[in-house]
Parts: structure tokens; C-alpha cells; sequence
């Protein structure tokens, strides 16, 4: 892969991609979670630092138990699309999100010396998963995607299903940790190589579902759905925000202070970007005069997940110093 997969993302949501197109290039982008020497990781996982591992594995069980309710509730919208195009290209993004949640799940196997199965390594991350990502996705995307498939002939329902799905829940919460990891992991310079892989893997993947979740959230803003985008966009916030914090997990080395202040610039940092994605995406599906409130809501948001951590841990969170 030639294009960096962030790279790829950013230019993907600056122009609008027809199911159709979509379609062709899944079929263009596919790979093997087969071919992956996962095994091979094993050495450099052991050896890194215990922050950064926890780190990671954190992410990664998060990502276990957020792929895993997306394939399980994805298929109403599919069966639901306005469209043929539209119905066959989230057919084949079922497949990827099947594809991921193997890929993280057999990567903690690998890891892990007890080798749980894959049942058990969902239902570790459905456990230790703090309570906004359990709420978006085993709560909220149920609800959304279950109402979709009791009344398919409910257009905005199925546009504000789209718009948690892919915009919120995969667009801005899910991008922002995937970016985070990548980034974690080529600092490491040349460890872990096939976690690297698959991370750029999946981005790719993720680059033409948050496509598709613009070019819906488009279609939908311009045939008179845009009060309902905005509306998911807006009740979305405060769990997007939530969940990015999770403010019930300590980050661990923040007593140190020079480990603090760079705990707390990376998860800054995080933040900072998960806002610019955000508002630029609503600028791009016509909701432009609506990001001043976005941006305020997210503020107060973040500002109400940070006293959370705040009164949980007796201790500033490092990102608002």
C-alpha cells in the first residue's frame, strides 16, 4: 500500500464515493487475516514496557468487544438501504467487521499464554469495558439497529442508525483510537510488525465505511433528514467523549511527572483530533452552521468526562493540565 491509511481515510471523506465505487474498491483492498504470522509478535510484546503494553491492550480489547457488536448489528441497515448499491456494498462491510473482530481476538489469543477462545476474549472485553463504550455499543446500537429491523420502512430512523453507526460510534470514537494505536506503534520503530500490519489493514477498511457514512449523511441532509443527522450527531457527543476518556480506568505512569505530562499531551492530543474530525465531517454533509454548537457541547462534554475521572481517582486527568 503505496497511500498512508489515514492519509487514504482524510482524502476518501473529501469527496463523495458512490456505493457503487465502494463496492469496487473492497473488492481491490481485500486481505487475509490467514497470512498474518500473528505468532510472530510474541517476542516484542513481552519485551515492551509495561505501560505501553497495558496501553495496547487495552485498545485492543476494546476494539474486540466494539467489532463485535457492529458485525452483530449491522445487517438491518443493510437490509433496510435505500438502494440495491447501498444494500450490497454494507453487505461486504459485514464481512470486514467480522474480519477485524478475528483479527484483534486472535491477536490477544496469540499474546496471551492462557489462549482463550474467542468467546471468551468478547466476553473479557464486554467485562472490562467501561460503561459509555458498553452503552454505544451494546446498548445504543442494538436499540437503533433493532428498531431498523422491526420497521425497515422507516427512512430517518435508518439515517439516524447510519449516522451513530458510522459517523460516531466508527467515524470519530473507533478512528481516534485506531489512529492512536498506529501512531503507538510506530514509535515502537520496527516492533510488533504484524500488529503494525493489520492496523493499516483495518484503516483502510474503516476508510470506506466512514465513506459510506458520509455519503449516506449527505443523502440524507439533502432529502430532508438533516434534522434527524443532527440530532444523532448531537445525544452521540457526551458518549463519544465518555468513552474516549473512560473515566473509570487510571492511566497508569501519571505519577511520574515527565511520563505525566507526556500521558498527558498524547491523550490531548487524541481529544483535540476526535474534535476537528468531528466538525469538519458535519461540515462536509451540509450541517456547516451547526459546528459552533458541536464544538460547545463537545467542550462541556469533555469538561464533564474529565471531573468524572477527576472524582473517581482523586486525581486531575493529565490531558486538561
Amino acid at each position: 500500500m503505496t497511500v498512508d491509511a489515514l492519509e487514504q481515510m482524510e482524502a476518501d471523506e473529501e469527496r463523495v464515493i458512490s456505493p457503487a465505487e465502494l463496492f469496487r474498491k473492497w473488492e481491490q483492498g481485500q486481505w487475509r487475516l490467514t497470512e498474518l504470522p500473528i505468532a510472530s509478535d510474541a517476542a516484542d510484546w513481552a519485551a515492551m514496557r509495561p505501560y505501553a503494553r497495558g496501553e495496547l491492550e487495552s485498545m485492543i480489547e476494546g476494539f474486540v468487544l466494539g467489532e463485535a457488536a457492529v458485525s452483530n448489528t449491522l445487517s438491518p441497515l443493510a437490509d433496510a438501504a435505500p438502494s440495491l448499491d447501498a444494500h450490497q456494498y454494507l453487505c461486504t462491510q459485514i464481512a470486514d467487521e467480522a474480519r477485524h473482530t478475528r483479527f484483534f481476538a486472535t491477536y490477544l489469543q496469540e499474546m496471551r499464554r492462557s489462549r482463550p477462545s474467542h468467546e471468551e476474549v468478547i466476553a473479557d472485553a464486554l467485562a472490562s469495558a467501561g460503561d459509555a463504550v458498553s452503552t454505544i455499543f451494546d446498548e445504543e446500537l442494538k436499540a437503533r439497529t433493532d428498531h431498523v429491523r422491526f420497521h425497515p420502512e422507516d427512512t430517518r430512523a435508518w439515517y439516524e442508525a447510519v449516522t451513530y453507526y458510522h459517523l460516531m460510534a466508527e467515524g470519530v470514537l473507533a478512528m481516534s483510537v485506531l489512529g492512536a494505536m498506529l501512531s503507538m506503534v510506530r514509535q515502537l520503530r520496527g516492533s510488533l510488525p504484524v500488529l503494525h500490519t493489520g492496523l493499516r489493514n483495518v484503516i483502510r477498511d474503516e476508510s470506506r465505511h466512514m465513506a459510506f457514512g458520509m455519503y449516506a449523511a449527505r443523502e440524507g441532509v439533502h432529502t430532508g433528514h438533516g434534522d434527524a443527522v443532527l440530532a444523532t450527531m448531537m445525544e452521540a457527543i457526551p458518549q463519544v467523549t465518555m468513552a474516549l476518556v473512560a473515566p473509570e480506568r487510571k492511566l497508569p505512569g501519571t505519577t511520574l511527572p515527565p511520563l505525566r505530562a507526556t500521558i498527558g499531551k498524547q491523550h490531548a492530543h487524541r481529544y483535540a483530533s476526535a474534535r476537528r474530525t468531528l466538525l469538519r465531517r458535519m461540515e462536509l454533509i451540509g450541517l456547516q452552521v451547526h459546528t459552533g454548537d458541536a464544538g460547545q457541547a463537545w467542550d462541556l462534554s469533555m469538561k464533564a468526562a474529565m471531573t468524572e475521572y477527576e472524582r473517581r481517582h482523586g486525581d486531575p486527568h493529565p490531558a486538561g493540565e
